[in-house]
């Protein structure tokens, strides 16, 4: 599950250079190949664990197909766009391309990978069959889909079960309103002789979490069509002023400042293990780490001000075809195993993430450490959204992170900050 630095990573890596549309190459016989015969790479970013289960899942594959050899290729997550490119380039693609929600689209516009919609309609699938819809739309560009979702996983709300029993404060459920939100977090803080020794809440400039709580207020960073900023809407001011005010103004919540006081690597998460935080919004992967502390918490969706608005970032990975791969067939009919029910078991049994396909959410619910319960995310899972990205997405998301951080810190208005972001998107979008 620990996939906090993948994550992060992603979110400031700049996108290479953009082309035009999807790839509409790999029509040809000899980049189809044969489906039965073929010698396969895979390229995937991780952990041991990750190569591990993706090769399990490969061979599961070739089992039944033995003409078909899939080799698992780990790339380091640092290094991962580069070098995938640079294998492109040379003329030795991979075959099959791990990607995510920030990643595909710019390989997908520069024509890296294939448009896989003709061959999910010649296969007849149905993707929301199998995985949630809304994890569907974060590997399309332009009403083409250029990955078939692989693992899930999104944001969600942690709180701190022992402190809000010790304050009689009812638990966070599916529903749970923002005011229902701030008065726990209010009972929830705790000053002694002046100093805050228990914060209801930690927030603190992580963009997915910003995204989310924007999201929630029917804020959105660019335009449904994605070629403009919507940054510097009112819904998107108001969501974050709301959400920075914990800090600023109800003082329910660390500032940026109070966590460079309080020393090196003390983030949200931190304190949270550590037992000074009674909320956090956080990933999946932060949960082996809480177990370890041995923090008494449950999980939940986080609050909205707003039910008809989403309140959850979908995670996760996708699988896409090479368009420069000779052998497109075989290909795609890996990716097609492995968005399978059957295909993705062993992310399950080797605990290695969530899943994406709905069927597998109660077995992977039952490894969850004891008195840990996934059932209030269950009744929200509409509540989950992926954002359609331009190929432009990492270079935008470095941005609006850097110019959002002086509204964080004191040094902006969220109006000064907003427009600032809104005018950089644009020249971003405009390729200036």
């Amino acid at each position: 599950m620990k996939r906090r630095a993948a994550l992060r990573a992603t979110a400031v890596m700049v996108a290479a250079a953009v082309g035009i549309g999807l790839a509409a190459c790999g029509s040809d016989t000899e980049q189809q190949g044969s489906a039965d015969q073929a010698d396969l790479v895979m390229s995937i970013w991780g952990s041991t664990n990750d190569t591990k289960t993706y090769q399990e899942r490969a061979d599961a594959y070739t089992a039944a197909h033995p003409g078909v050899k899939v080799t698992v290729k780990n790339i380091p997550i640092e290094n991962y766009d580069q070098q995938v490119d640079t294998m492109i380039a040379g003329g030795s693609s991979p075959d099959i391309i791990l990607v995510d929600s920030t990643r595909g689209p710019a390989l997908a516009s520069r024509g890296a990978i294939l448009d896989l919609t003709p061959k999910i309609q010649s296969a007849g699938l149905k993707l929301e069959d199998t995985v949630d819809a809304n994890r569907i739309t974060g590997y399309n560009l332009k009403g083409k889909q250029f990955a078939l979702p692989d693992r899930g996983g999104n944001l969600v709300f942690y709180y701190n079960r022992t402190m809000f029993e010790k304050a009689n404060v009812p638990l966070p459920k599916a529903g749970w309103t923002w005011d229902e939100f701030t008065d726990a977090a209010r009972k929830l803080t705790i000053v002694q002789g002046g100093k805050t020794t228990q914060y209801g809440v930690a927030i603190d400039n992580w963009p997915q979490a910003v995204e989310s709580v924007t999201r929630s207020f029917g804020g959105t960073i660019l335009t449904e069509g994605l070629d403009g900023p919507a940054i510097d809407s009112p819904q998107f001011r108001t969501g974050l002023q709301t959400y920075n005010d914990l800090a600023t103004k109800l003082k329910v919540s660390p500032t940026l400042q109070d966590y460079a006081d309080f020393g090196q690597n003390v983030n949200r998460d931190a304190l949270f293990a550590q037992g000074k935080t009674a909320m956090i919004w956080a990933g999946l992967w932060d949960i082996p780490d809480f177990v370890k502390q041995g923090l008494s918490f449950g999980i939940a969706p986080p609050p909205s001000p707003d039910p008809v608005n989403p309140t959850m970032m979908a995670f996760g990975t996708g699988l896409a075809v090479g368009s420069r791969s000779k052998q497109q067939d075989a290909a795609w009919e890996v990716v097609r195993y492995m968005f399978s029910v059957d295909g993705q078991k062993p992310i399950v049994a080797n605990q290695q993430d969530v899943p994406s396909a709905k069927a597998l959410i109660p077995e992977w619910e039952k490894a969850l450490p004891q008195g840990v319960s996934y059932a209030e995310l269950t009744k929200a899972s509409n509540q989950v959204f992926s954002a359609p990205r331009p190929p432009q997405a990492n270079q935008i998301a470095k941005q609006v992170e850097q110019d959002l951080y002086p509204f964080f810190t004191g040094g902006a208005t969220v109006e000064e900050a907003t427009s600032t972001a809104a005018s950089h998107i644009k020249a971003v979008l405009a390729g200036s």
